[in-house]
């Protein structure tokens, strides 16, 4: 027969082995903040415009899409978000009004996410995260010619 003094002990070692296995040998340390700032950290200069080729748009792309990999807890739905706007802008067809429409119309709506992992980046990791300019591909506007 298990006597009081067994059973609490039963019941704090349960205890402890959950407390442990949150706090450190069973959470996963690629998808924490320390990671995640640090691999960021290392990305920065491959995330900023502007953008000229479409190959520079691609390896932007595949930059968030590496990042969405470990990204924390915290600001998974965001950063998710910001990926697939980025994914979208790198298939955006400049000369289509209705590609271009749509992806404004998720540019809208990524705009809360993409603030929320700015501040996160900015308060968790100690610096800004960086505007991305030409993610849109090259839109080529008719010139005109001087009277």
């Amino acid at each position: 027969m298990i006597n009081r003094a067994q059973n609490l002990r039963r019941i704090s070692s349960v205890g402890l082995i959950a407390l442990l296995c949150a706090t450190q040998a069973c959470s996963d340390p690629e998808r924490g903040g320390a990671n995640f700032c640090a691999q960021l950290n290392q990305q920065l200069p491959g995330l900023t415009g502007p953008l000229v080729i479409s190959s520079d748009i691609k390896d932007l792309v595949k930059r968030y899409e590496k990042l969405d990999r470990i990204t924390p807890l915290a600001i998974e739905d965001d950063w998710h978000t910001v990926t697939e706007l980025m994914s979208q802008a790198a298939g955006v067809d400049p000369q289509d009004p209705l590609s271009r429409q749509e992806l404004a119309d998720n540019a809208y709506k990524a705009e809360r996410p993409a603030r929320n992992v700015a501040a996160w980046v900015e308060a968790t990791c100690g610096f800004e995260m960086p505007d991305v300019i030409g993610v849109e591909g090259r839109i080529t506007t008719p010139t005109t010619a001087a009277p």
